[in-house]
């Protein structure tokens, strides 16, 4: 369940009223399960995270008790006991169900999910005991917290790496890629991306043969993709900006950033000659072949000239902040 995007719910919370998951929208959310309200277990856990909804809140995070109790049931439980988190009815167990949060026998398993701003579970607690728990709770949200200010490891971890293994990549781990490329998003949902992923050797040694010296290190690449547009696939605006480029742009961050979680390196270039490369993938004309994205697994850096070689083991290299960023106002 870790790092999988919570399902969408809406369940009738003790004051009768609808809740939605989406009412909970940026923000952390803690959705724990509990068998039945009253009870000597289920009370004390209740108790210990109201005790601490306050320390909860100032990380940005609600607290949410689930339980197949009617709506009814649950909200006597928050007087009798002076509740203050949520609480909402599943008296079908559906959503019980949809987070494993069911016995065998059909009764509740005690757990908990800590869900990030984004939807994504990042935490789970099964077969929970209560004492000490929701202090164990706050404690990971408070390191998490931290960590989700800080750059994603992703992005962090992604480097136009040069040195490739001629190894396979699989049909699976390419459409993998494409697919995270093809969630990007775009101007009104116009997705003006195009792939063409090139896999065949004698189509791979055509489009290598279009490359400049410098881009030597490209030949054991067994995956090449060709990113590629037209204008009227996206927005056209008033003061000629043409949004497609951006657009594709966008997608193909999104395939980069995806090729580093998986272990793979995918590498835009602009050195080839594109006139020659539309032709060995028959391109019309009137469409941009963007980038190559030239993609496989981690290689030997040295393979790499001396000059390749230090930059692929050397230090990322990027420009201050304040080269390219201002403050409300352009400034050189």
């Amino acid at each position: 369940m870790l790092f999988h995007q919570v399902p969408q719910f809406t369940l009738r919370s003790h004051s009768g009223e609808e809740a939605q998951s989406a009412r909970f929208a940026g923000k952390y959310l803690v959705l724990y399960f509990y068998p039945k309200a009253n009870t000597p277990g289920c009370t004390r856990e209740a108790q210990d995270f109201t005790a601490l909804l306050t320390e909860f809140r100032k990380l940005d995070a609600e607290i949410v008790g689930v339980s197949p109790d009617k709506p009814e049931a649950q909200d006597r439980f928050v007087r009798a006991k002076s509740l203050t988190v949520t609480m909402l009815s599943d008296p079908d167990k559906t959503l019980a169900s949809e987070f494993g949060a069911l016995k065998e026998n059909g009764g509740i398993l005690r757990s908990t999910f800590l869900i990030d701003r984004a939807g994504i579970v990042r935490a789970q607690w099964k077969k929970v005991k209560v004492a000490g728990h929701a202090q164990a709770v706050l404690e990971t949200l408070k390191a998490l917290y931290e960590s989700d200010r800080r750059i994603s490891p992703l992005i962090a971890a992604r480097r136009a790496r040069r040195a490739l293994s001629d190894d396979p990549v699989t049909k699976d781990e390419i459409e993998t890629l494409i697919e995270a490329a093809h969630l990007a998003p775009s101007c009104f949902n116009n997705q003006p991306w195009r792939f063409i992923v090139v896999d065949n050797p004698d189509a791979l040694a055509s489009l290598k043969g279009t490359m400049p010296k410098g881009n030597y290190w490209t030949e054991p690449a067994p995956v090449i993709i060709a990113a590629y547009s037209e204008p009227d696939l996206d927005c056209r605006l008033s003061d000629n900006r043409d949004y497609f480029l951006f657009d594709s742009g966008l997608a193909v961050s999104n395939m980069m950033l995806q090729a580093t979680q998986m272990g793979l390196i995918a590498h835009p270039i602009a050195g080839y000659k594109p006139m020659k490369v539309k032709e060995v993938l028959g391109i019309p004309a009137e469409y941009v072949l963007i980038t190559l994205i030239v993609l496989g697994r981690p290689g030997n850096p040295a393979d790499l000239s001396e000059e390749h070689r230090e930059e692929e083991l050397g230090a990322r290299r990027r420009k201050a902040l304040v080269e390219v960023l201002s403050w409300n106002q352009f400034k050189l």
